[in-house]
């Protein structure tokens, strides 16, 4: 998930996050090599941002806790995708050589274990214990999620859509609900600001899906996007094929004439709705807020995810 997210909380507080998540990949000998590498293919910070709005939406005071919690799900966020990288045998990550390619896949494991480790360190200093519970839950959700996409890889759309939501719309809808947590909101606050991230999460998974194809020049030779490289059922697939557009053995096609089908059948359009749908639902609930910057802020973020797949 990547480049549409343009830094909406003060440029202090995610500079907070950065400094939090250095002090705790600090390392000595050659894993400072491998910490180093993977702290420079950072992303843009939409999770943290998210911890810090919900907790600026709800009226929370206790700043360094936020910085705490929101640098705890970044450094779940990295670790995760080390450990998708490897399962997935991927060759880049942000354009960079993926930390298994680099270091090994043992280093790289490894790697992934200390960023979930230092994310609970993170968390444990909260004084609500909830924090800590409700963190656990997501990362307990994630993994059950790709376990199940490894033996069992979703082909129909139900299947694929509750793969997502456990692969990227728990965690964002955790973020939100951490926010609320630290703000010592209603849980009834807590379950509609996890359910507003959900929402966007699930709205990004799918804008990915539709860009893993739009984002690709095919004319220009290139050899389609990494979903496409690597086969996966994604949502654009899924629903070409449940039309009898595509065969089930479509991977073995080329790039161009799969995206023609996409394209041409309004596949992508459609799969577009779909993500447009949960934006909308997201838009929704913040329409019920009264008026604030973090809400305006939020309002801004649901308007560059709708641009991401036009």
């Amino acid at each position: 998930m990547g480049g549409f997210f343009l830094i909406i909380q003060s440029s202090l507080s995610l500079e907070a996050v950065q400094r939090r998540i250095d002090q705790m990949l600090k390392s000595e000998g050659r894993s400072t090599e491998v910490f180093d590498y993977v702290a420079s293919a950072r992303g843009k910070g939409l999770r943290p941002s998210l911890v810090f709005l919900t907790f600026d939406l709800c009226g929370g005071t206790r700043f360094d806790e936020a910085i705490s919690c929101a640098a705890g799900v970044e450094l779940v966020h990295m670790a995760s995708l080390i450990h998708d990288d490897i399962i997935d045998r991927s060759e880049l990550r942000r354009g960079q050589l993926t930390v298994h390619r680099k270091f090994g896949t043992q280093a790289a494991v490894l790697a992934g274990d200390h960023l979930f480790a230092a994310a609970f360190h993170l968390f444990a200093l909260s004084t609500n214990r909830k924090v800590s519970q409700v963190m656990t839950a997501v990362i307990r959700d994630m993994c059950a999620g790709e376990i199940n996409q490894l033996l069992t890889p979703a082909q129909s759309e139900n299947g694929y859509l509750d793969y997502i939501r456990r692969k990227t719309a728990c965690l964002i809808g955790g973020c939100c609900r951490l926010g609320a947590i630290l703000s010592e909101a209603s849980e009834l606050e807590e379950k509609k600001l996890q359910e507003f991230g959900e929402n966007i999460g699930l709205a990004f998974q799918l804008t990915d899906d539709v860009l893993d194809y739009r984002g690709v020049d095919a004319v220009m030779g290139k050899g389609g996007g990494r979903d496409f490289s690597e086969g996966l059922w994604t949502l654009p697939i899924i629903r070409a094929f449940d039309r009898g557009l595509i065969p089930v053995n479509w991977s073995t096609y080329d790039f161009a004439s799969i995206l023609s089908i996409l394209e041409g059948k309004g596949i992508l359009d459609d799969v577009w709705q779909v993500a447009s749908a949960y934006i909308r639902r997201a838009e929704k609930m913040l329409d019920r807020l009264p008026s604030s910057v973090p809400q305006r802020e939020l309002t801004g973020l649901l308007e560059k995810l709708r641009g991401r797949a036009r």
